[in-house]
């Protein structure tokens, strides 16, 4: 049986912090000896203003992983996939305790395998007197993510509408029609910030907070992003310079998923082919990821239970496919599409690419 050797003063007596210097102090008690432990350790009780905490270090540090999926594949390990869809094999002797999906596991062995742990929960092992020390760092609350104002988006898209490059090129190819619905589906904007007519993609989420505004620019002859000198690409909020500004994304086109529960829901990688597919097929819900690293299980979360189909560019099958996969081991219903794979687009190429050179001959 497992038993913490140190933990914190339970009495309300308080001690002067050696942070602070305020009499909020409670210090660690050492369980075999019922004494305060010498030094300063301890924990001071104003959290939010001072959060110091030094708690004692002994025995195998280790710290608290939650996986996406964790399957025993052997006697002697166990396959952890993390919620980036990455799959490590572990030890079952380098997980100290287990609960579900969660797993402490030591210190080295994280670093030696680059398993992300920086920030998480951790305590002290000691397997050879069967202690626990109680936790060394305390896990700060997850930082409260940011959200633009709806004054904010409405300012740009209906008070002060900046006429950008993607729309020129948009009306190259497809009606003004059709292009004034695709722009309204996905409160499409242009601005001035960062670059002249450049692109504002609002990732506004299912409960219809605005997580953020990606700014883009393009040519409004090719539809391709500038790229040269070096890739146009940034942020509303940096352009606005809030600098306390807490960036929490979602997919591009989220907001849509609630305009009809019987449309399947297609996903893309690029915010400028779901708006173009938008277009081609409107039949269908079509989100962006934004990157092909976006493509994770707290992203996918709100689509649980809707039928999705994803479109990944030509070159990218095996890695969606493979991410798919463990999504559906969490409950999803996922189809990963290997159209373009079959045919002689060039690498890196998406359904946009394929759709409008189609299109175009």
């Amino acid at each position: 049986m497992l038993t913490f050797r140190y933990y914190l003063d339970k009495s309300s007596k308080k001690h002067i912090c050696p942070n602070c210097t305020k009499k909020t102090f409670v210090r660690y008690v050492d369980n075999a000896t019922g004494n305060f432990l010498k030094g300063n350790y301890g924990r001071c009780d104003r959290e939010s203003k001072c959060n110091y905490h030094n708690a004692p270090a002994t025995g195998n540090k280790c710290y608290l992983i939650n996986f996406l999926s964790i399957k025993s594949i052997s006697e002697k390990a166990y396959k952890a996939t993390d919620n980036n869809g990455h799959i490590n094999l572990i030890p079952k002797s380098q997980i100290l305790e287990r609960n579900g999906n969660s797993s402490w596991i030591p210190e080295w062995f994280l670093k030696k395998n680059s398993i992300a742990y920086l920030g998480n929960e951790s305590k002290y092992f000691t397997t050879d007197e069967k202690i626990v020390n109680t936790v060394t760092t305390v896990k700060d609350e997850p930082e409260k993510p940011s959200y633009h104002n709806l004054e904010l988006l409405d300012g740009m898209y209906n008070e002060h509408p900046i006429r950008d490059n993607l729309k020129i090129y948009l009306k190259s190819i497809f009606t003004d029609a059709q292009v004034h619905t695709a722009m309204q589906s996905y409160f499409l904007t242009g601005t001035n910030h960062c670059w002249k007519n450049s692109t504002v993609f609002w990732q506004i989420d299912h409960k219809e907070k605005i997580h953020a505004g990606k700014i883009m620019l393009y040519n409004p002859s090719t539809g391709k992003r500038i790229k040269a000198p070096y890739n146009h690409i940034n942020w509303i909020h940096k352009a606005l310079n809030e600098k306390d500004f807490k960036l929490n994304q979602c997919f591009f086109g989220l907001h849509r998923i609630n305009e009809d529960y019987n449309k399947p829901i297609a996903i893309v990688e690029s915010e400028k082919t779901a708006i173009i597919m938008s277009i081609i097929i409107p039949n269908v819900v079509w989100l962006a990821t934004g990157s092909k690293q976006n493509l994770k299980a707290e992203l996918v979360g709100p689509l649980i239970g809707r039928k999705i189909i994803l479109y990944p560019d030509k070159g990218e099958y095996s890695e969606w496919k493979r991410k798919g996969i463990l999504l559906n081991e969490s409950g999803f219903k996922i189809e990963v599409s290997d159209f373009l794979e079959l045919t002689t687009i060039k690498e890196g190429s998406d359904l946009a690419d394929y759709n409008l050179g189609r299109k175009n001959k």
